[in-house]
């Protein structure tokens, strides 16, 4: 039998016409962070891409590649990043980051490097919240620059979705997504949008010894 909403007319159609998705969204892996279900999608609708921090750091390859599949083959229209409150990754990447400044020290493991990638986006909030903020207050306010912060470098290092953005035919948005009341908080476009597509993209840094050229 098929599952909840999903007919199996509809399993076959997309078996056989393919897919065709409205909006790819990057999110978090956290479980309390169900895409689909946020959403109320069904099979078809949404191309799906997840890990701690819905951050490129250290996954160029895999987001940037899968996005521009999407929206290139797939034609998909809209990329929208999911950040959300109280996200561990950010939270651990904070602490990580106040720690080092008392003790610095080096990465043991992948997890260890995935939060030191978030380092720019804690220094960015830590400048902007103020030095009298708490650490939960820079998290919380690095939650947000996170999601601007992976919209950029995906106009900054692809240079098919940097095209498309300039030509009107791709949207970048962004958004956060409160545990508590379950509500979305829309952030729209990047306030850094219109000067990054004016310029050139660059090649991701994992990417440069992969690709012919860079």
């Amino acid at each position: 039998p098929a599952a909840g909403k999903v007919h199996r007319s509809m399993c076959e159609a997309l078996a056989t016409k393919g897919q065709a998705p409205h909006t790819a969204i990057v999110g978090c892996a956290d479980s309390r962070c169900p895409l689909e279900t946020l959403f109320d999608a069904l099979p078809g609708d949404l191309f799906v891409l997840r890990n701690a921090g819905n951050t490129c750091t250290h996954a160029e390859g895999s987001i940037l590649g899968s996005l521009e599949f999407c929206t290139g083959a797939l034609n998909t229209q809209l990329i929208f990043v999911l950040g959300h409150t109280n996200c561990g990754a950010i939270k651990g990447a904070t602490a990580a980051y106040f720690a080092a400044k008392k003790q610095p020290t080096k990465a043991n493991n992948a997890l260890d490097v995935l939060l030191k990638g978030l380092d720019t986006v804690v220094a960015q909030a830590v400048a902007e919240a103020g030095d009298k903020a708490t650490e939960e207050e820079v998290a919380g306010l690095a939650v947000k620059l996170n999601v601007f912060h992976t919209m950029n470098f995906l106009m900054q290092h692809s240079e098919p979705i940097r095209e498309k953005v300039s030509r009107g035919k791709l949207e970048i948005h962004g958004g956060v997504y409160d545990l508590k009341s379950g509500r979305v908080e829309f952030l729209g476009c990047s306030p850094s949008q219109s000067k990054l597509v004016t310029g050139k993209s660059t090649v991701a840094p994992s990417l440069k010894d992969k690709m012919h050229g860079a």
